[in-house]
């Protein structure tokens, strides 16, 4: 069975309803993290990375950010909700992401989001993004993500991920 790191947002966790989606299709390790008191948690989830053999990555909003990052530099297929690209209210140090990717990305963007703006969300990634990326815009999703969005996302991406 696949390995996936699951990167929460900001003070966030991942809940029961979303862990139970994720575990059918693959092993879970969602590490609680707090990005307000550690800048270096890239480094942190690098490592776990390389020691638990993950190889797919789902985050959200900061976990996102970081998720984006960890998915080009290990060269992992990543699934990204709300990433907190353009902007966050912590700050992460992050190696620089001048490579092109080679693994799947897909990044869904809420047209309602209200704390990472979609449109803002978008610019950055068509001018910082080297390699494909599968974007699902959806006009009507906010930050948060609920349980259904959540679901068929995930598996349209383990279907794709196999």
């Amino acid at each position: 069975m696949k390995k996936t790191l699951y990167i929460h947002g900001l003070d966030g966790f991942l809940s029961e309803d979303k862990k139970n989606i994720l575990s059918e299709y693959s092993q879970i390790i969602a590490p609680i993290l707090d990005f307000r008191t550690n800048n270096k948690t890239y480094y942190d989830l690098k490592q776990l990375i390389i020691e638990n053999e993950i190889e797919t990555i789902i985050g959200t909003s900061m976990g996102g950010f970081l998720g984006y990052y960890l998915s080009l530099h290990a060269a992992l297929p990543a699934l990204l909700f709300n990433p907190a690209l353009p902007f966050r209210n912590v700050e992460q140090d992050v190696p620089d992401q001048k490579i092109k990717r080679t693994s799947y990305l897909r990044v869904i963007i809420g047209g309602k989001d209200d704390i990472i703006d979609p449109r803002s969300n978008m610019d950055w990634i068509i001018k910082n993004e080297r390699g494909e990326v599968d974007i699902h815009w959806i006009n009507t999703l906010g930050h948060r993500i609920p349980i259904n969005i959540f679901e068929k996302e995930v598996v349209d991406f383990y279907n794709i991920c196999k």
